[in-house]
Formats: structure tokens, C-alpha cells, sequence
């Protein structure tokens, strides 16, 4: 894998990095029919962009970027695996986006798409047939479908690293970059080109200079120019993968109550990572972060903006609540975002049997050293220029 996150152009190495997608892919589709077989189902289509991109090991299946609904649906019965598309998107499919030996390619004209329904039974016959959109006309999948994709294998693992990598390196840039009398939209702009200049979707570009960043959780960039201080938040898609990540630069030293703030999330968001731990449900480590919110002398911060969860092929798989029973999977993405009026820490990591790994730590910004416990976590400071 390059720098980039994109396959080598190396002849051996392109065949090399195809024959692994084909490999990652045929195991997800034998996952698939393992859970067929459980459910009870005769097949599933996956239509939305999340699915077709774990299912085809990072292909992309979206045109619209804001539709949840790819522009092509993985059909897969316990013999048959099929991507149903346009004439419009069939050939692109094919060879740029789906992994060779794993899926017929199944197009029905443009004008009639009422021959997509006809393909699908063709396939899928009269079967027990289950859709992973819930707006399907189809019954919907049961959330047991999607769990399938949270738990992550090596290579994407792998592909997570450099994506979160590659977030670090835009966001932090971004900052380096930046100079006072610069506006949000500026940042932004800056932060986006950087996304497309290495293969990155920017799916959240959050910007807030000067008291935006006290007054709002999700500050849309706007026309107000930096002073002293602006806060960058991004979430970038890669191979259906997301990272997400906030940093902080100021002009200056920081005032003693925007450093107090910073900090105080810093300790939360290490706290939340500590308990990231395989086996440990989400309500615990909501119930950890609260009781650190009220250590830190913030106690009802926690009321005005969620505290993040698993991530992966969504920005968000799920939210950490004081019900949330969910329990955290070893080899599972977690994205935690805590948050005080004025700061927040955030980054992407991986829970493993070993412990918590910060994937988009890129060891090139400022660093707090948060002890908890005997143990040393290093959480992102204010980059102060």
C-alpha cells in the first residue's frame, strides 16, 4: 500500500494488493453466507454504501455522496454473489472498484429500472430475501448483518492505519498552515484539498475560530477570521473507512480557561480510551466519562454533545449512552469525542487484546502525558504559535 492509501502502480505489486482484496473479499462473502445460514435467510442485498465497500474490500459505490443508498447492490445467496448496476456504472465497477474473481456483474439498462427487480429474483428466486437499508421495499436485515462489518481483518486493519495517518497529516498540516486574519472557510478549503489530494472523502469539515468554538458543537466553517485560536475537526472516508479527529491551534499563548478546558478533556477522552478495553460495554465507559466530566469540574458538559463510539464503515456505528449494552469487539475502531464550550479531544483508535492503539497519532504534534491509574496516555495539547 502506498503513501496514499492507493495500490502500487508496480505491475507485481498491483497484482500482489489485487489478489489480497479478492482474498479479504471472498472471506466477508463466506461471512455473509455463515450468517444466512443462522438467520435463516436465502439472501441478502446489500444496498448502501457502507455495505459495498466492507463487502468489496474498499470499493467505492457511491456517485452522490450524501446518499446512504450505493449506486449498486451486492446481492448474495448461499451460491451466488452478484453486483446489480446500471449499464451507466457496470464497467467502472468492474474495473476499478470491485476485486476480480468475487462477484458476477449483473446490468440492467438506465431507462428500465424496473429490470433491476427482475435480475434480482433471477438470482435470488423466491427466496427468503432481506435488505440492509431500512428503507428498502424489501424486510430489513437484522442489525446482526451489520455487527459482521465491525469487527475488522488484517488487511483493513492495515488500510485503516494509513488512512488515519494520512487525517493526521491533513488536519495537522492544515494547522501548521493556517495564519491569523484567515477564515474558517479558508481552513476548510485548505483541509478538503488535502483530503482529495490523497484519495480522502472529507465527510465532516468542521472549522470555529475565536468564541465559535464556545458557542457551537458542530461549527459549520464560516466567514469569521482567526485571532487567536481555531479549532479543526475532520472526518475523512477512505475505502468506506472513516477517521475522525480535532485539533487546536492558538496564536499565542492560550488563555489560562481555554487551557483549563483543554486539558479537561484531554483527562476524559484518556479515560474513555483507557476503558476501551475488548468486553467492556459502551455504558461503562459512558459511565466512566461522566464520572470524569464531574472530576474535572464540568459535570453537565457531557449533556451537550454525544461522546462518540465504534466508527469504522460509518462515522458512527453506534453512540455510547448510559443504556448502550453493546460490548466492544477485540480489532474494533472506536472514535471517542469529549468536549467542554471552548475544547475537545478526539482521535481514532483500535481496541486490541494488547490495549487501545491511537491510529491517527501521527507523532509530529504537541502532546499532553495524562496519567490514569500508573499508566501514561498521551492525548493531543494546543499547538501554540
Amino acid at each position: 500500500m502506498l503513501g496514499d492509501g492507493t495500490p502500487p502502480e508496480h505491475d507485481c505489486l498491483r497484482e500482489w494488493y489485487e489478489v489480497t482484496r479478492t482474498e479479504e473479499a471472498l472471506t466477508k462473502i463466506d461471512q455473509v453466507r455463515g450468517w444466512l445460514g443462522t438467520s435463516r435467510l436465502d439472501g441478502v442485498l446489500l444496498e448502501s454504501n457502507a455495505n459495498f465497500s466492507w463487502i468489496t474490500a474498499g470499493g467505492h459505490g457511491y456517485i452522490v455522496v450524501s446518499e446512504e443508498e450505493a449506486a449498486a447492490s451486492v446481492l448474495i445467496t448461499l451460491d451466488r454473489a452478484a453486483v446489480v448496476t446500471s449499464n451507466i456504472e457496470g464497467r467502472r465497477l468492474a474495473e476499478e472498484e470491485i476485486p476480480a474473481g468475487c462477484f458476477e456483474i449483473l446490468e440492467y439498462p438506465w431507462d428500465t429500472p424496473m429490470r433491476q427487480d427482475e435480475l434480482i429474483e433471477e438470482v435470488a428466486g423466491s427466496g427468503n430475501l432481506v435488505s440492509d437499508l431500512p428503507a428498502s421495499k424489501r424486510q430489513s436485515a437484522p442489525p446482526s448483518l451489520n455487527a459482521l462489518r465491525t469487527v475488522l481483518l488484517g488487511p483493513e486493519i492495515d488500510r485503516y492505519r494509513q488512512l488515519a495517518q494520512d487525517g493526521a497529516f491533513v488536519v495537522e498540516s492544515a494547522c501548521r498552515a493556517v495564519e491569523p486574519k484567515q477564515s474558517e472557510l479558508e481552513m476548510a478549503a485548505r483541509m478538503a484539498g488535502l483530503c482529495y489530494e490523497r484519495k480522502m472523502l472529507p465527510v465532516v469539515n468542521l472549522v470555529a475560530a475565536e468564541d465559535r468554538i464556545f458557542r457551537y458543537r458542530h461549527p459549520l466553517p464560516s466567514g469569521m477570521r482567526a485571532a487567536r485560536t481555531m479549532m479543526a475537526v475532520l472526518v475523512a472516508r477512505r475505502g468506506g473507512l472513516h477517521v475522525s479527529l480535532t485539533r487546536t491551534v492558538c496564536f499565542g499563548d492560550p488563555d489560562p480557561d481555554q487551557q483549563a478546558r483543554h486539558v479537561a478533556c484531554a483527562r476524559i477522552d484518556a479515560r474513555m480510551i483507557s476503558r476501551s478495553t475488548p468486553g467492556t460495554a459502551l455504558s461503562e465507559v459512558f459511565a466512566a466519562a461522566v464520572r470524569q466530566y464531574e472530576a474535572e469540574g464540568y459535570p453537565d458538559e457531557w449533556r451537550n454533545h454525544h461522546q462518540g463510539g465504534p466508527t469504522g464503515y460509518a462515522g458512527r456505528e453506534l453512540f455510547a449512552t448510559p443504556s448502550e449494552g453493546y460490548v466492544i469487539k477485540a480489532d474494533q475502531a472506536l472514535a471517542w469525542n469529549p468536549s467542554v464550550a471552548g475544547a475537545k479531544s478526539e482521535d481514532t483508535i483500535l481496541a486490541t487484546e494488547q490495549g487501545p492503539e491511537v491510529l491517527s497519532d501521527s507523532g509530529h504534534w504537541p502532546v499532553l502525558e495524562i496519567e490514569l491509574d500508573g499508566v501514561i496516555f498521551k492525548r493531543p495539547g494546543l499547538l501554540i504559535r
